[in-house]
C-alpha cells in the first residue's frame, strides 16, 4: 500500500512545534536506553534556536 506524502520546505513559524516534536520524541522514545544528562545534552528543554 502506497501513501502518497509530500516535504514541505521549513517555515520559521513551525520551529516551536519541531522542537516540542523532537523533545518529547528524544526524552520518550530513547527514555529506557539514555540517561536523563544524556538526554538533556541531545534534546535541552530551553534549546539555542540561534544555533
Amino acid at each position: 500500500m502506497n501513501t502518497p506524502f509530500a516535504i514541505q520546505p521549513f517555515r520559521q513559524e513551525d520551529l516551536p512545534a519541531v522542537l516540542e516534536l523532537f523533545w518529547e520524541t528524544v526524552h520518550t522514545v530513547n527514555a529506557d536506553a539514555y540517561s536523563a544528562g544524556q538526554l538533556d545534552a541531545w534534546a535541552p528543554a530551553d534549546p539555542d534556536i540561534q544555533a
